[in-house]
């Protein structure tokens, strides 16, 4: 007790001094009062200033210094379902030795063009096929792929990639259905469109920070199928679990390495389409930073002896926005010594004297406790 009221008077914590100095009753009882009230409001305080730095640390400012920026263009993705005649009667051929004349020509013919057409939302074009146990065992991807043999990019950057609207060629993302814009390309069509960007960029500092506390995601943040991280990708991601889930495998187009879906599970993901493609449970964070084009303008014209052509203009922008770092770990160390010393008075220096009161306690306590002991022991002895 003597060294807890040396501690109080000789504390740098306003108010614990006139706790104990206090001759009557009634002044102890104010400063006590005083003291609990002031310890309240500090920590209520520093909790806000804590909550704030765990969940509000960022904020979007406005860049207008448009002159070195860099843009990427955006991603293109050209889609096609012709199929040559040439390549269905050699797959009929190998897979089911299948002609013309053969009974079976056109139920396999259909099968195929079936598969060559798949998309998200026409798996029910499978229903014919589900109890076919001979189609089984055949591998849709690799049907898929065969069907677009030779792959011929529009150009040198495109890539082919396997996806939920089909066979495409893209160059920087996989297409989805929430791509935004989109165009039919029609022999002799010449299409001419204006697309105006948005972007968002971030501070070194932000990309430091925790994802729970920027609230957004790099693309090196791998996803449990992929190992780049964009919403396309995070969507997809979603689709695969649901359909999992729901039909034990996945579309043969999510090529991923799990169960690809025969015929009877393709037609189970149409009967629960809902289930799996707009999945409740799919939460996408946004990336931290990102390109989005919306459509200005768009005219089309037909021309009966010019090629099919599609010509785009970007808008850049003089503005932009920027994720940046707005409550960091010194505004923090600020805000707690600002709430704590307005109520207690306190600095670095009070809490290094309550650690070391507490030190100095525990430690006579051990000492008393072993002289204790020693002492029993002499006595025995």
């Amino acid at each position: 007790m003597d060294l807890l009221r040396t501690f109080a008077s000789e504390s740098s914590i306003h108010g614990l001094a006139h706790l104990v100095r206090s001759p009557h009753w009634l002044g102890k009882a104010f400063w006590m009062v005083i003291l609990v009230f002031s310890v309240v409001c500090s920590v209520s305080i520093c909790n806000m200033h804590w909550e704030r730095f765990q969940k509000n640390a960022t904020v979007l400012n406005v860049e207008t210094n448009y002159l070195s920026w860099v843009f990427r263009p955006p991603a293109a993705t050209v889609c096609s379902q012709h199929v040559s005649e040439e390549i269905l009667n050699q797959l009929l051929q190998r897979y089911w030795n299948v002609e013309r004349n053969h009974s079976d020509y056109d139920y396999y013919r259909r099968f195929l063009l079936t598969v060559n057409h798949a998309r998200f939302d026409n798996l029910n074009t499978f229903e014919p096929f589900a109890n076919d146990t001979k189609l089984a065992s055949i591998s849709l991807l690799d049907l898929a792929r065969e069907l677009k043999y030779p792959l011929v990019p529009p150009w040198k950057t495109f890539a082919p990639v396997l996806t939920e609207v089909g066979y495409i060629h893209t160059e920087q993302d996989v297409m989805t259905t929430e791509s935004s814009i989109h165009y039919v390309l029609r022999d002799h069509d010449i299409i001419s469109s204006s697309l105006s960007v948005e972007q968002v960029v971030a501070s070194k500092a932000l990309k430091q920070l925790s994802r729970r506390r920027r609230k957004c995601r790099l693309p090196k943040e791998r996803l449990a199928y992929f190992d780049l991280y964009t919403i396309n990708l995070c969507r997809i991601n979603c689709r695969i679990e649901a359909a999992l889930e729901l039909c034990k495998c996945v579309p043969f187009f999510y090529n991923i390495g799990k169960t690809s879906c025969p015929p009877a599970g393709l037609h189970c993901l149409s009967r629960n389409h809902a289930g799996w493609y707009e999945s409740k449970n799919c939460t996408c964070q946004p990336l931290c930073e990102s390109i989005s084009f919306k459509q200005v303008l768009v005219k089309r014209k037909v021309l009966e002896q010019a090629n099919s052509k599609l010509e785009t203009q970007i808008i850049y922008p003089r503005m932009r926005m920027k994720r940046d770092v707005l409550f960091d770990i010194s505004n923090l160390i600020v805000s707690l010594g600002g709430a704590a010393g307005l109520f207690l008075g306190c600095s670095f220096i009070s809490f290094v004297e309550i650690m070391f009161f507490m030190l100095e306690f525990v430690t006579k306590k051990i000492y008393r406790w072993y002289q204790r002991h020693r002492e029993l022991n002499q006595d025995r002895s």
